[in-house]
């Protein structure tokens, strides 16, 4: 019995053994040291529609005035601090640079209510209103920094890119430029945003490779859950907003190839619209349901992690110039 009793718990040693190294290789993500900052990255909690909200935020205190915001958001189950390190520290490195407040909000439940109508998280099923929640950070802030902004951009990542579409396709006027990743627009049958008509500048970063948001369109689908419904290809999703901004195709180049040990290349196609770049597109061969940088990365469950671009730099490089430009 007790010779028995021996092998049995060796087994159960190794099997716990093999779980723990799958978890590290594809559960596990692998993300960079934080940063040391200038300045105090915040913590805050509100409470707006009566329901208790919560954000980080970071700005230089090294800038007299500040007028820019990016608010950054995160994907399904996730929230604000994972998504802060998700893209590697790297918006709060901006802000230290270029004198911007970078926002990284938490979705009611870990979730927000993007345009995605048969999604089954409560976000969405109780209709809550997060964008009255980006309007009370915004005011916040301007009280805190004792300033007004002029310029709001959005990036995200999964549901969180698909939220920057709500804000683009429901409120263009406030939204100065997004920049989803691993995100297609939902199909019409499955939209329940209103559609104003109006272009927004777009910077979108997919992966070919994308289990979850299918890159030429279809099911998302994560762990079974298929509540997410259709969504439109990634060709398509450009489509609709470059249709929208009169643009025409101005460059498709293949950048370089810096980290072939990823498995994966980009491919960088650019509209002009009104004889400006305001539509880009990353398409990320091979690439998975991750954020491309160069040493963070994703669990590789859900991919292939692109390691010749940073996207959080493109992003920026992209928002700041439409800033320029507008």
């Amino acid at each position: 019995m007790k010779r028995w009793l021996k092998i049995l718990g060796s087994i159960i040693g190794i099997l716990m053994l093999i779980a723990f190294v799958l978890f590290k290789i594809y559960l596990s993500p692998d993300y960079v040291d934080e940063p040391s900052l200038s300045s105090e990255l915040r913590n805050e909690v509100m409470t707006v529609d009566n329901l208790e909200r919560s954000f980080l935020w970071y700005a230089s205190d090294s800038f007299d005035e500040i007028n820019t915001i990016i608010f950054v958001l995160h994907g399904s189950t996730s929230d604000g601090p994972s998504i802060r390190q998700g893209m590697g520290y790297e918006f709060d490195k901006i802000a230290d640079k270029e004198g911007i407040a970078v926002v990284y909000p938490t979705g009611f439940e870990n979730h927000w209510n993007d345009c995605r109508g048969t999604a089954d998280y409560t976000a969405n099923t109780n209709n809550v209103n997060d964008f009255n929640f980006f309007l009370a950070i915004e005011k916040q802030l301007e009280a805190h920094l004792k300033t007004t902004v002029q310029y709001r951009f959005a990036t995200g990542h999964s549901n969180g890119g698909h939220y920057s579409y709500k804000l683009a396709l429901e409120h263009p006027e406030w939204i100065d430029g997004i920049a989803p990743i691993s995100a297609n627009l939902p199909i019409d049958d499955n939209l329940d945003c209103g559609k104003s008509g109006q272009f927004v500048p777009i910077c979108l970063i997919n992966g070919t490779a994308d289990p979850i948001n299918p890159y030429e369109g279809g099911l998302v689908e994560i762990l079974g859950n298929a509540s997410r419904g259709s969504v439109l290809s990634t060709d398509a999703t450009m489509a609709y907003w470059t249709q929208l901004g009169n643009c025409s195709i101005s460059q498709v180049i293949e950048l370089e190839n810096k980290v072939t040990s990823d498995n994966s290349r980009v491919v960088q196609s650019s509209w002009q619209c009104d004889g400006i770049i305001q539509a880009v597109r990353y398409k990320i061969v091979d690439g998975g349901h991750t954020i491309p940088h160069e040493e963070n990365q994703l669990a590789k469950i859900l991919g292939t992690t692109n390691k010749d671009i940073n996207a959080p730099n493109l992003i920026w490089a992209f928002f700041k110039q439409l800033k320029a430009n507008k």
